[in-house]
C-alpha cells in the first residue's frame, strides 16, 4: 500500500497530501486539507508520538494523536497501531485515505484516529468541515454561511443558541449531539455584524478574502444530490477545501477562489479558469500572478 523508498509519517505537509478512499468522509478530509496549509497545525496533533521523524521503523509502530473531545471540550490522546483497513474485495487497496505521492502516511493515521474517536466508519460518513476543525483544534467558534433563498443574500449560522445564551451540546460524531444551528453574529474579522445581517455575493467574497488573510480555515459544500453526479465538474453533495481567495488579480478586476477536491482529482470543467480554460491566455497577467499547475489534482 505504500511501497516507497521515502515512506514517512510527516514530510512536507500540504493540502494535496489528501486523497480520499471509499469512505464518505469528504467533509473530514476537506477539513484536514484546509488545516494542512499549516505544517505546525498537523504536527501539533502528533506531538505526543515519540521519535515521529524516524517512523515508521521496522518494529511495530504505535501513534498517539491528540484530538478534542467535543462533549467536554478537553483534549484526549488517541493511541492507534499501524494497521490500516483494506477493501474487502481482496484487491489489497486501502479502504480509506491513501498515502501521499511522496510517501507520507500522516493522513492515513489521522483519519484512523478520528474514526476511532467518532465511533467507527459509519459515524464519519457525512458531515461538515466545521465539525472537523472543532475536533482537531478545539475551537467552538465555527461559522456556516448559507444563502437565504428569499432574499438571495447570505447569513451566518453556528451552534450558539442566542436565546438561551449557551452552546448546543456537541458530540464527537457529526451524527450525534444537538444538530440545531442558529443565526450568529459574524466574525469581527472582515467587518463583523449582528446575527440579523445578510450580505450579498460581493461582500461575502471580500469577507472570504479577509478571513483568508488571517489564516482562517475555510471549506465549501455543494448542492444536495449524489456524489456520482456533477455540475460542470463540481461534484454534487460534496465538500471542498477553500485554499485561497484572491481579489482583483493583477489589477484585472477578476476575483478567484482556489478550491480543492479531497479526491485529489476531478475539477471544474467549464470555467474561464479551469486548467485549460481560455482565461489564462486571455489574461496572461493573471497566469503570471497565480502560476497555476495544469494537472488532474483536484485543484
Amino acid at each position: 500500500i505504500g511501497d516507497s523508498p521515502n515512506l514517512k509519517i510527516i514530510g512536507d505537509v500540504d493540502p494535496s497530501d489528501i486523497s480520499q478512499g471509499s469512505i464518505g468522509d469528504c467533509w473530514l478530509l476537506s477539513g484536514i486539507s484546509s488545516l494542512a496549509e499549516f505544517d505546525g497545525a498537523i504536527k501539533h496533533l502528533f506531538r505526543k508520538t515519540k521519535n515521529l521523524d524516524k517512523m515508521p521503523h521496522d518494529a511495530p509502530n504505535m501513534y498517539t494523536i491528540t484530538l478534542w473531545d467535543l462533549p467536554t471540550w478537553t483534549e484526549v490522546d488517541i493511541m492507534i497501531d499501524e494497521r490500516l483497513c483494506a477493501m474487502a474485495d481482496g484487491s489489497g487497496r486501502l479502504l480509506a485515505s491513501k498515502p501521499s505521492e511522496d510517501g507520507e502516511l500522516w493522513v492515513c493515521y489521522l483519519e484512523k484516529a478520528l474514526t476511532v474517536h467518532c465511533g467507527g466508519w459509519d459515524k464519519i460518513t457525512g458531515g461538515q468541515c466545521t465539525h472537523a476543525w472543532a475536533l482537531m483544534t478545539g475551537c467552538k467558534e465555527q461559522y456556516t454561511i448559507r444563502k437565504n433563498k428569499k432574499t438571495g443574500k447570505f447569513a451566518c449560522y453556528g451552534k450558539y443558541n442566542p436565546y438561551e445564551k449557551k452552546w448546543a451540546q456537541h458530540a464527537n460524531s457529526p451524527h450525534d449531539g444537538d444538530q440545531s444551528v442558529w443565526k450568529m453574529a459574524w466574525p469581527r474579522v472582515g467587518g463583523g455584524g449582528d446575527m440579523d445581517l445578510e450580505v450579498d455575493e460581493e461582500e461575502l467574497f471580500m469577507r472570504l478574502c479577509a478571513w483568508n488573510a488571517v489564516n482562517y480555515s475555510s471549506g465549501a459544500g455543494t448542492k444536495s444530490g449524489s456524489d456520482k453526479q456533477s455540475t460542470g465538474g463540481v461534484v454534487d453533495n460534496h465538500a471542498y477545501s477553500v485554499i485561497e481567495c484572491v481579489n482583483d488579480v493583477a489589477g484585472t478586476d477578476i476575483d478567484l477562489i482556489k478550491v480543492r477536491n479531497p479526491w485529489g482529482k476531478g475539477e471544474i470543467e467549464d470555467g474561464m479558469f479551469d486548467d485549460d480554460g481560455p482565461g489564462w491566455d486571455k489574461y496572461p497577467q493573471v497566469k503570471k500572478a497565480l502560476n497555476p499547475v495544469v494537472a488532474d489534482d483536484g485543484i
